[in-house]
């Protein structure tokens, strides 16, 4: 009579073996999704260090082009003659002069219900305003330094951009309101009840004492 073997541990050994290499390849796999997953936290910093390189990489192009058109018509005309629009000859944004184009942000630097329209009427184009009655912190000597400016920032953009230039998230507060930015109200960036923006500062970010709103600024002209 002939036997049969029976096979029943030599089945069992190869079901093990397949578990085992599934389980193993799971866990492989599990830890390269892991290891290329970025923490919200992580994606949040670097998209602030972005957004606040691009700001500080548009305010210098607007005070570069606000320079060019001293150089052309004296730096009297910055505050007497000089429109934050294309109009020709006086215009920031002449198409024939091209001193400066206007310049628009990524949705991403605004705080939560913040006005992120594309502006084309003085005194703002894109999403920034040219702002000639307010006067920075022991910046210039005259009673005005000609700044643009950003308002609603998001508060880590604000912070990231205080940290590229001075080393410190601190954000100073300045006592007046948004609409003195965005109608350019004669303000001074030295009052505050609170810290004030530090004497010298020419340009950086600041919040409104009255509002959560953050606002930053550059001086295009000492005056």
């Amino acid at each position: 009579m002939k036997q049969t073997m029976p096979h029943s541990h030599q089945a069992g050994f190869i079901q093990a073996a397949l578990l085992f290499g599934i389980a193993l390849m799971t866990a492989i796999l599990g830890g390269f999704a892991l290891a290329n997953r970025t923490p919200t936290g992580a994606t949040d910093t670097e998209e602030a260090k972005v957004n606040a390189s691009v700001i500080l990489k548009q305010a210098s192009d607007l005070r570069d082009g606000v320079q060019r058109y001293a150089v052309d018509f004296g730096s009297t005309a910055v505050t007497s003659t000089m429109t934050f629009n294309s109009t020709a000859t006086t215009g920031l944004f002449d198409p024939a002069a091209r001193y400066a184009s206007p310049q628009v942000m990524p949705a991403s630097v605004f705080a939560a219900g913040a006005d992120t329209t594309i502006k084309s009427t003085a005194p703002a184009a894109g999403h920034w305003y040219f702002v000639e009655n307010h006067s920075g912190n022991s910046v210039g000597t005259g009673t005005a330094d000609p700044m643009v400016a950003l308002p609603d920032i998001k508060q880590a953009v604000c912070q990231r951009i205080n940290t590229m230039l001075y080393g410190s998230p601190t954000i100073p507060t300045i006592t007046y309101t948004l609409t003195d930015v965005t109608t350019d109200q004669a303000a001074n960036l030295a009052t505050s009840a609170g810290t004030a923006v530090p004497a010298g500062w020419a340009e950086g970010c600041y919040q409104l004492e009255t509002s959560s709103d953050y606002i930053y600024f550059k001086i295009v002209q000492e005056n």
